[in-house]
């Protein structure tokens, strides 16, 4: 969402006018107590004669206003945008209500009635002569720029409107100073506004608050008004869909198709499969009736459950999709020339968690199922296990997280499976997120739902199953891997926008012009080399505050442009990564170049992360070690040669809180005689524990 200009008239003028410096009110009451009639006339006169130099002025300061600022002083512009403090993130009581005898409903409600007229005010913003959108006094009288705190009739009776909508930007002018943003902008966040308003706790300080601050300063979800469920915005869609277009195209390409199948599941079908009903029971929502009537008068609501409309059996709203799934299979699948089928559905689930975090845990969330049935065990197992390499080179390739393909213990495996396979993230804090899973699922959902085929030799035999998924929990390690205090990093091939294009403004027309064509030639030659690029033709908006929101948006790479790149043929580029500058060529090399400084981005990514996980990664020798290790700000990936059994797991589990995460694909050999030093037994296997999301 673009950040919104407040026009200077925003507020009412009378009711809402911000007060002028301390005791300046008692002044100008004094003086109008003391004013005969007669003076009245001379005091409009020169009022008029103030406001037309005023005009003239103004008219001067829009013209700078639209000026291109050199790349030198597009650099001190940014530098500043970026030392300048962040507001705070609520509204001051003090600002609106210097007498302090408003209470609280009150100045809700002078927000709520500024920010609709400032709605109606811009609702098709006039456009001057040059192209440039106006704002504020230059679109409803000609008077300044946007951005210019004015005297006047708009500030109030003559008085200073101080701090005004636009002073408060940073582009205070006269009558209005102030740095950061502007109580209207502040009033907006508290409204759903923008998240470019949101200071971003450090993560050394609040590791949570971080996390939640990153989120909403990119504008990726918000509240729903469902207990535990949230609402993706455009933004945080747009990533899911950035998973959907990386990920489906290689499943389709081991000859899966995509289908889908009811959100609501009969109550029966669950209990078919006696492990898979224990595993889900408890976080199934269940639907008992299917109509509404209206409430007897006198209620308080004005509808009601009917209760005549009972199901005769109960739905649970789909926690995960095998049994429907092989309820059909049954149907589809009669002879081995049926065999292999293979389904995926990119769909909703719902599972009711007690305890959420947005993306990780949530009451509802989006993932993609894939459920395949074949003649031969080894066959379902194969396939199981080609779909976890394809979640490693999703995760680890492309998004470049730090990574632990395994094999889940029994206590962690899917419900109703033979074998769960994972992928382990690990991330900043030291902890473990299960990024995506690939069951092996045997025979077991073929026999409860009786799914046979004849054989060749014309045998009755049950089919072999496996069924795989990764959700939305992605992006959330994606944020936790990645990003900094400055906001969101995504890697390039997950981003929507890969690049934006920052256009300077000029006040010479011709050269304004051409650094617009300029943007679009770079545009459209990007374009169509499959890069997708944004240009950021906003006016009224200085390049550090575009650079500032587009970085905590996450976008990998960024290129300015103004009159002296146009002389020089290149622009200047810069990765969310950091490190300095380097020039674009405008020509035929800006598709090589770019495409080369996405590629270095993302390797950047990759080493990060892999150092990450050296640093991270820990052997266990002894329990002292271990319960050290647990006790640690980043407590990290444990590695124990493991010998303990399902009943250790689960001790270990209730004392410390770590889970045994995965058996690792990758094992060592374990040295002769080695001992577990969790339990004492012979090691088995090397595991990795950890604390968990």
């Amino acid at each position: 969402m673009d950040e919104p200009e407040f026009p200077d008239d925003w507020l009412d003028d009378e009711e809402c006018a911000a007060p002028a410096e301390e005791g300046a009110e008692d002044q100008v009451e004094d003086q109008t107590e003391v004013q005969e009639e007669p003076l009245e006339a001379q005091d409009e006169e020169e009022e008029i004669a103030v406001e037309e130099q005023e005009e003239v002025e103004a008219e001067e300061e829009e013209q700078a206003q639209l000026d291109d600022p050199l790349p030198d002083q597009a650099e001190e512009e940014e530098q500043l945008q970026l030392d300048d403090p962040l507001p705070d993130q609520a509204i001051a009581k003090d600002d609106w209500d210097d007498d302090g005898d408003m209470d609280d409903e009150e100045l809700a409600a002078l927000e709520q009635k500024a920010i609709a007229r400032w709605q109606a005010a811009s609702a098709q913003p006039p456009v001057a002569a040059n192209g440039a959108r106006l704002t504020s006094k230059a679109a409803g009288k000609g008077k300044g720029p946007a951005g210019k705190g004015q005297k006047g009739k708009s500030a109030g009776k003559g008085d200073s409107f101080k701090g005004s909508a636009a002073g408060k930007a940073g582009k205070a002018g006269k009558g209005g100073k102030g740095k950061g943003k502007d109580k209207g902008e502040k009033a907006a966040v508290k409204t759903g506004g923008p998240g470019s308003d949101v200071k971003i706790t450090p993560r050394s300080e609040d590791w949570s608050a971080w996390y939640l601050d990153v989120i909403a300063s990119a504008d990726l979800i918000d509240e729903a008004p469902v207990r535990g469920c949230k609402i993706l915005r455009p933004n945080g869609f747009a990533v899911w869909e950035g998973i959907q277009r990386l990920l489906d195209p290689k499943i389709k390409a081991m000859g899966v198709q995509n289908a889908y199948f009811p959100l609501l599941i009969p109550v029966s079908f669950l209990s078919k499969e006696a492990s898979h009903v224990d595993g889900f029971a408890k976080e199934c929502a269940v639907v008992t009736h299917h109509r509404l009537r209206n409430a007897p008068e006198g209620s308080d609501a004005l509808v009601e459950v009917d209760p005549d409309s009972k199901l005769a059996e109960p739905y649970v709203v789909r926690p995960t999709s095998e049994t429907v799934v092989w309820h059909m299979y049954g149907k589809w699948i009669n002879s081995y020339r049926d065999l292999p089928l293979k389904m995926n559905q990119w769909v909703n689930v719902m599972r009711w968690e007690l305890k959420t975090r947005p993306f990780l845990r949530s009451a509802e969330f989006l993932w993609q199922e894939g459920h395949t049935a074949h003649a031969t065990k080894e066959e379902a197992d194969a396939q199981s296990r080609e779909v976890l390499d394809y979640y490693v080179w999703l995760a680890q390739d492309e998004l470049c997280l730090p990574l632990v393909p395994g094999r889940k213990s029994n206590n962690e495996r899917f419900a109703g499976a033979d074998a769960t396979y994972t992928i382990e993230a690990l991330t900043q804090n030291g902890m473990a997120i299960q990024a995506g899973t690939s069951h092996f699922l045997g025979q077991n959902f073929a026999k409860a739902f009786d799914v046979k085929y004849l054989s060749e030799e014309q045998k009755q035999e049950y089919v072999w199953a496996s069924s795989w998924g990764v959700s939305t929990r992605l992006i959330g390690a994606v944020i936790m891997v990645h990003s900094d205090d400055d906001g969101l990093v995504l890697p390039p091939a997950l981003a929507n926008i890969q690049v934006v294009i920052v256009p300077m403004f000029s006040k010479d027309a011709e050269k304004q012009a051409a650094i617009m064509d300029a943007a679009s030639s770079l545009h459209s030659g990007l374009t169509a080399a499959g890069i997708r690029v944004h240009v950021d033709d906003r006016v009224g908006m200085k390049p550090g505050g575009k650079y500032y929101e587009w970085e905590r948006r996450g976008v990998p790479m960024r290129l300015e442009l103004g009159a002296r790149d146009l002389e020089s043929g290149a622009a200047l580029g810069k990765l969310r990564t950091g490190g300095d500058k380097f020039p674009v060529p405008l020509g035929e090399g800006a598709v090589e170049e770019v495409s080369s400084a996405l590629q270095r981005m993302k390797q950047i990514l990759l080493d990060r992360s892999e150092a990450l996980k050296q640093s991270l990664t820990f052997k266990i020798n002894s329990r002292d070690d271990f319960d050290a290790r647990i006790k640690e700000r980043e407590p990290g990936m444990m590695l124990v040669p493991w010998g303990g059994d399902d009943d250790d797991e689960d001790r270990l589990k209730d004392e410390t809180g770590v889970t045994l995460r995965c058996y690792p694909m990758e094992q060592d050999e374990l040295p002769e005689g080695q001992v577990c030093p969790l339990t004492g037994k012979p090691s088995r296997e090397w595991a990795i524990f950890a604390f968990s999301y």
